[in-house]
């Protein structure tokens, strides 16, 4: 099966974020786009309703709305969104594609139920360079996700984490964690994770992962790990062995999402 990849055209979630305030502040679409010299179908787009449509809310409704009743799962979904996917096409082409652990596709079917309104077209296929992957076609979730800094590429990611509550930010990472396929303790062939890995790692691309990093030292109550610059020109970010089972007592205190392959850390961890 093919999808189009062509790259959804990409503006700084900061850039959005401010073409929604501008708006709340009593300016129109036309104002705005002279303001932010943008295209005015541009803003208008940005500016699309989208709460009857996508359960995921916009870094806008994140941050200056009502924290949603489930801020926590949406925070996780997008954490694991931003370890596997990107977003692909345009409009009613835009595809969600997620790079997943062959047991996990009960997991993202669960993901497309949290988040999509309706009917979820889910399809899974083999890719040669990829291997197992998941293909979401829903153009509100894609346009929300694009606002969240998803891009085409894995090197475009750049996900605005001070528009996260802090409360919510163990269950990002947690989502992250899970779908991470390089690092331990998901990634690799194995099912799940036998016991916590000595020392934890996270790795991506440079704009997400010290401010990762940054956020898990103040929710966790740990020393800043060691980054290093990662194969893939990105960045590692690895916690010592102490401030690892910190971290991961943490992410899975409470956890309001997780895939079934953490269910050995969700059972270690879990608050008595």
């Amino acid at each position: 099966m093919k999808t189009t990849t062509r790259p959804v055209p990409r503006w700084s979630p900061k850039t959005i974020f401010a073409v929604h305030a501008d708006h709340a502040e009593g300016l129109s679409p036309s104002e705005i786009a002279v303001k932010r010299d943008l295209p005015l179908l541009t803003v208008q787009a940005f500016l699309r309703p989208s709460e009857q449509t996508c359960r995921l809310s916009s870094p806008y409704r994140f941050r200056r709305g009502r924290l949603p009743d489930n801020a926590a799962i949406q925070a996780y979904w997008l954490g694991y969104i931003a370890a596997t996917g990107r977003v692909c096409g345009q409009q009613a082409f835009t595809t969600l594609v997620l790079s997943i652990h062959r047991d996990d596709e009960r997991h993202v079917e669960t993901l497309a139920a949290d988040l999509v309104v309706g009917h979820a077209r889910v399809e899974f296929v083999d890719s040669s360079l990829d291997g197992r992957q998941a293909y979401i076609r829903d153009r509100s979730l894609g346009e929300v996700l694009t606002q969240w800094g998803l891009a085409a590429t894995r090197e475009s990611l750049d996900v605005p984490l001070e528009y996260l509550p802090p409360a919510v930010l163990p269950d990002f990472a947690r989502g992250y964690l899970e779908g991470s396929r390089l690092e331990p303790p998901f990634g690799g062939r194995a099912s799940g994770p036998r016991r916590a890995p000595a020392r934890l790692a996270l790795a991506g691309p440079a704009a997400l992962i010290p401010a990762l990093a940054a956020g898990l030292q103040a929710a966790c109550g740990v020393r800043a790990p060691v980054l290093t610059p990662s194969r893939d020109s990105g960045v590692r970010a690895v916690f010592s062995r102490a401030d690892s089972a910190k971290v991961l007592a943490c992410l899975y205190r409470r956890p309001a999402r997780s895939s079934p392959r953490a269910a050995p850390l969700a059972a270690r961890f879990a608050e008595a």
